[in-house]
């Protein structure tokens, strides 16, 4: 009997571009892949938002939001300010978005509004509702993972 080989598939995580298990150093941007590991926990869910899987940027969003990271407002207003499109990955940034005790929250969920997805632009207004309200938001979407 023949024993299957798993195959893992490791990324730079800095540009996110395919590298082997022995690379120092990622042959598409020269990151040092070892520097990676020196972050912080928090830094690391950072880096995750820009991943190539959109699974993990899912879950880092979603992680961000949960820890409370007020760094991640300003990667969260980067990318809505990017026209991103991506309705699973905006919704799980705005939900973030809404669960950190900040006073710009209100300010990214409006500029949110402005998204071209109208599934974006009615959750947006949905959240600002919620969130003038003070009202619970659940720590985990259960409609993004």
């Amino acid at each position: 009997m023949r024993e299957k080989i798993r195959m893992l598939t490791y990324y730079c995580p800095n540009c996110w571009s395919t590298v082997t298990e022995e690379d120092i150093i990622c042959p598409k941007c020269n990151f040092e892949l070892g520097v990676f590991q020196q972050l912080e926990y928090e830094e690391k869910l950072l880096t995750a938002l820009y991943h190539s899987v959109p699974e993990r940027r899912i879950m880092a969003a979603q992680i961000l939001g949960n820890i409370q990271s007020e760094r991640a407002l300003n990667e969260f207003q980067k990318i809505i300010e990017s026209g991103e499109t991506d309705y699973f990955f905006m919704r799980a940034i705005l939900i973030a978005i809404a669960k950190i005790d900040s006073s710009c929250k209100l300010y990214l969920l409006n500029l949110a509004t402005l998204n071209e997805s109208i599934l974006v632009k009615r959750l947006a207004h949905r959240l600002i509702d919620i969130v003038s309200k003070n009202s619970e938001i659940d720590e985990w979407d259960h409609y993004t993972g």
